[in-house]
């Protein structure tokens, strides 16, 4: 609790000093926004290490292969990272560049999870010829 607090007055502060600035110096405005954001992000991320190495260790005490674990996470992180991306073009004005980071995002995952649509496939028609 006390660290979303503490992101969230990050946040406020730098939102607030952006906005300050913003009429005079717009290209500092956007640097502030940058920075508060990346230190918000990177605030988020080093605490996320902990919570994969749980998740890790429960998939693997039910037997299902790590591998589908890994494509899962790396799913999640692309889809964040395109979102990150995209709400910071947004805040620059360019709507059409961030539609396009958010689809070559979704492209990503789609290829990403390729291999699981497959075992998946494969495994329908192993249960469908057995019956």
């Amino acid at each position: 609790m006390n660290e979303l607090i503490r992101l969230a007055a990050i946040g406020f502060t730098g939102g607030m000093l952006a906005l300050t600035v913003r009429r005079e110096r717009p290209e500092f405005a956007l640097l502030i926004a940058l920075g508060t954001s990346a230190a918000i992000l990177y605030s988020v991320v080093s605490s996320v290490g902990g919570v994969i190495n749980e998740l890790r260790s429960m998939i693997e005490g039910c037997g299902v292969d790590i591998k589908y674990f890994v494509i899962c996470i790396r799913a999640a992180g692309i889809a964040y990272i395109a979102q990150f991306a995209a709400e910071i073009l947004r805040d620059c004005g360019e709507g059409a560049i961030a539609s396009k980071v958010e689809a070559a995002g979704k492209i990503s995952i789609l290829v990403l999870t390729l291999p699981v649509m497959r075992s998946l496939l494969e495994m329908c028609v192993k249960v469908v010829n057995t019956v």
